[in-house]
């Protein structure tokens, strides 16, 4: 721009003739006095050198049909449509115009035919077609032209968002009491800055929305909102409707606290917010109930806990309750902290207690949390009796319920009494609790639930008592009388409610793997996940997601897979703040990750910190590290570990779990092999561990062949290689081989084939070992297993003569 300034100049003082032709142009609008091409303009008029400024408007609709229909060669009255869509999109500008026909024919939306030999187009598409940005710029320039009652109206249900329902303009109008809303709006439909579609009104792009909603200033607009909820908040009642009435909510809470004309407003106001966070509720948006609460507590004026009790209870209670179902643990703990200082009895701060001792157990304060359900309880004179042995409290839970069949069980009145029914919620969360960290107590819990259900009346909360009692009873080896009563606690649910459904889908599940196909277990799961979710139980959902994905692992899903479901369990855990669940999460993914070969380092910092304080966390992690010692033949920390496993003075949870199953095969495992390598004083000791696994997988194979005759099967082979029987163990190993490809456990094939190849390396029978070592390399490497693959490539290497492996064997 500078230097054609420059040659205009010496143009202009030259005596000579000189000829030159430019051509320029600018959008109209954005160039000032100070803009290169003003002072252009500027500079040729004092010069007297000649130009000629020419203004290009908008086509209007006519003119830009005929464009059209020239550019496409189509007849004028076959592109009317079309060009109709475009003025709207548009408004005729002819730069615009060219942008948009380029990219409908680059979107395929604008196309030539070849069977009719012209242009075609689809019209619905193309008018849903989001406008361009610079486009949307141009847009909002012409809001300033409109009429002010559409301005206004524009600025009405701009307040509702980038779209709206045509019914609720219709709505609106009424309850504002404000005639001719909407054929204001359909002038604003004409000049393109609204489309109607599927009866709904939409913005033509969000700057549009934007520069509407700023149509009045910051205070003005707080007040609108303000006044246009309370409008609808009436208008709701009259109506009965609840979206009506979520939306008035809204537009109040956008107006704030500082709105409010009138104080007396503040407690309709919290209210109406009340109502709005239970509506949520029962459609599971968690969030937005939430939301609603807080809003609701912000509104309440100075000296609420005296003058609206009530109000105030119910706001911060569900504030509470639902910040521990998103996860914010922090703000649940402050809400309940304010109810129990202001609650006018024990009674009224039953509730936030309860949420709080669930908040201390979803963080790590899971041995706070227990201590504090049982004094609350003792408070409630419940006490669990713990002085009895665990087989006394068992036995007189079974003659409990053997007084009562089925169909009297489930047909037993409901609970009504209020502390009764809170009682049993804090009974519940110690079963889950006393499950991870001090099993032995379970029992004395399970029984009061039990007693108290039978004999005060069913609870939400009573089937969790059912389906421990039915774990309890299936970990004894009772199978028969487990089963039957985990059936029983999922039929409860439809009695009761599906409240605590999560929890019980989740142990009832983990009680069915041992008697069922364990495939067939994660569809269960799923569906513990789903009812989790919709209550807002996210400890239970991430239960079920935990307890599944351990189900995938042990039916040998590919690792890959289990490397994404873990990673969807991880922002899970992240996102809600439960450390437990997120460490017991990560110390599998590092496993995973370790037998597929990636060099990704799983960080656990809250590892060393909780597995101190939760049982359950101090044996996953010793029998991890002894699991993956054990994969990848690293006898000195296998036998490390799996000694650490055993000195956990509790066995971690007091039901059957999916754990227990390669608790009891890895352990067993370990333990013949390093019965084989000990041959001193310790090999009694370490036979013996091995064959309590052996003897564990007997007893579940008599429920469950398809799960477990193949484990057993390989720990009958380990034992007999240990015991020098090779006969045998040839047998075994062959039947641990054949039930684990008949039953689709391909990683235990995999497994089964490289033990067979050691016990045949250590006959000296290596033709048959190479065999089986070749075949356990390919189950591993459809496991995804790629990291275990090299590792066995890499010890093949070393034992075998390379002649031997180099055509059979590749990395």
């Amino acid at each position: 721009m500078a230097a054609v300034s420059q040659l205009l100049c010496s143009t202009g003082s030259s005596s000579k003739q000189k000829q030159f032709f430019f051509v320029g142009c600018h959008r109209e609008g954005i160039i000032d006095s100070a803009h290169p091409v003003r002072e252009l303009v500027c500079n040729a008029a004092l010069l007297g050198v000649s130009f000629t400024s020419l203004k290009l408007d908008s086509m209007g609709e006519e003119t830009l049909n005929a464009m059209v229909s020239e550019t496409l060669c189509v007849l004028p009255r076959l592109t009317r449509t079309l060009a109709n869509i475009m003025y709207r999109k548009t408004k005729g500008n002819p730069l615009f115009v060219s942008q948009l026909m380029l990219s409908l024919n680059k979107k395929n939306l604008l196309f030539p035919s070849l069977s009719r030999r012209r242009w075609e187009w689809d019209n619905e598409k193309i008018m849903s077609q989001k406008l361009p940005d610079d486009v949307a710029v141009f847009f909002t320039q012409s809001i300033a032209d409109l009429p002010s009652n559409v301005r206004i109206c524009l600025f009405h249900i701009s307040c509702f968002g980038a779209s709206v329902e045509i019914a609720f303009v219709k709505t609106l109008e009424r309850a504002l009491e404000m005639g001719g809303l909407c054929d204001n709006l359909d002038i604003a439909v004409d000049e393109g800055l609204l489309e109607k579609k599927g009866g709904q009104l939409r913005f033509s792009h969000d700057r549009i929305q934007e520069v509407a909603y700023n149509t009045l200033p910051a205070d003005e607009r707080c007040l609108f909102h303000n006044v246009c909820g309370m409008a609808l908040a009436s208008f709701s009642t009259s109506e009965s409707d609840d979206n009506i009435l979520l939306a008035a909510v809204n537009q109040i809470n956008l107006g704030g606290p500082a709105a409010i004309q009138d104080t007396s407003q503040s407690f309709t106001i919290a209210t109406v917010n009340l109502r709005a966070g239970q509506k949520a509720m029962e459609m599971s948006d968690f969030g937005a109930a939430y939301s609603y609460f807080s809003h609701g507590i912000s509104f309440l004026q100075e000296g609420h806990w005296q003058e609206h009790y009530d109000l105030s209870l119910r706001l911060f209670e569900l504030a509470a309750k639902i910040a521990l179902a998103i996860g914010d643990l922090v703000s649940s703990m402050l809400h309940a902290e304010e109810v129990m200082k202001e609650a006018r009895s024990f009674e009224d701060a039953l509730n936030v207690m309860y949420f709080s001792t669930c908040a201390l157990a979803y963080s790590s304060g899971l041995p706070d949390s227990i201590q504090n359900s049982i004094e609350i309880l003792t408070k409630l004179g419940i006490d669990l009796q713990e002085s009895r042995s665990t087989e006394a409290c068992v036995q007189e839970t079974i003659m409990l319920l053997t007084t009562r069949t089925d169909e009297e069980i489930l047909n037993t009145r409901q609970m009504a009494e209020p502390t009764m029914i809170i009682a049993l919620k804090f009974l519940a969360k110690l079963e889950s609790g006393m499950n991870q960290t001090k099993p032995r107590s379970v029992p004395f819990v399970t029984q009061q639930i039990i007693e108290l259900s039978l004999s005060k009346g069913m609870s939400p909360m009573s089937p969790i008592g059912f389906v421990y009692i039915g774990g309890l009873m299936s970990k004894r080896g009772d199978f028969s009388s487990g089963y039957r009563y985990v059936k029983l606690a999922l039929s409860l649910l439809d009695k009761v409610g599906r409240e605590c459904a999560g929890e019980v889908i989740a142990m009832a599940t983990q009680v069915k793997i041992f008697v069922e196909p364990i495939q067939a277990a994660l569809e269960h799961h799923n569906d513990g996940y789903a009812a989790s979710m919709v209550t807002g139980d996210v400890y239970n959902a991430l239960l079920n997601t935990i307890l599944k994905d351990a189900c995938m692992y042990v039916a040998g899903v590919k690792l890959q897979t289990m490397r994404e479901e873990y990673n969807k369990s991880e922002r899970l855990a992240k996102e809600n703040n439960h450390f437990i669940h997120l460490v017991l999460i990560k110390q599998v993914q590092r496993d995973v990750l370790r037998l597929i070969g990636s060099d990704e380092e799983v960080k656990i910092p809250e590892e060393e910190q909780l597995i101190g304080l939760n049982n359950t966390l101090l044996k996953t992690f010793c029998f991890r590290k002894a699991y993956i010692s054990f994969m990848f033949r690293s006898y000195d920390d296998a036998k490390e570990y799996v000694s650490k496993f055993f000195d956990c003075h509790e066995n971690a949870w007091a039901s059957l779990v999916v754990s227990h199953i390669y608790n009891a095969l890895y352990t067993g495992l370990i333990s013949f092999w390093v019965a084989r390598k000990s041959r001193d004083a310790q090999y009694q000791y370490w036979i013996a561990r091995g064959n309590e696994s052996k003897l564990t997988l007997k007893r579940w194979v008599q429920s469950s062949p398809w799960t477990f005759e193949n484990k057993w099967c390989l720990l009958e082979a380990e034992e007999a290689f240990s015991h020098n029987d090779y006969e045998a163990a040839k047998s075994f190993y062959k039947q641990a081989i054949s039930s684990a490809k008949l039953h689709k456990f391909v990683h235990e094939e995999a497994l089964a084939y490289e033990l067979a190849a050691y016990f045949h390396l250590e006959l000296g029978e290596m033709e048959q070992s190479m065999e089986y070592f070749l075949a356990a390399h390919d189950r591993y490497n459809e496991w995804g297993a790629v990291g275990k693959c090299n590792s066995l490539f890499e010890f093949v290497n070393s034992s075998f003569s390379p002649a031997s492996i180099e055509s059979d064997v590749a990395p």
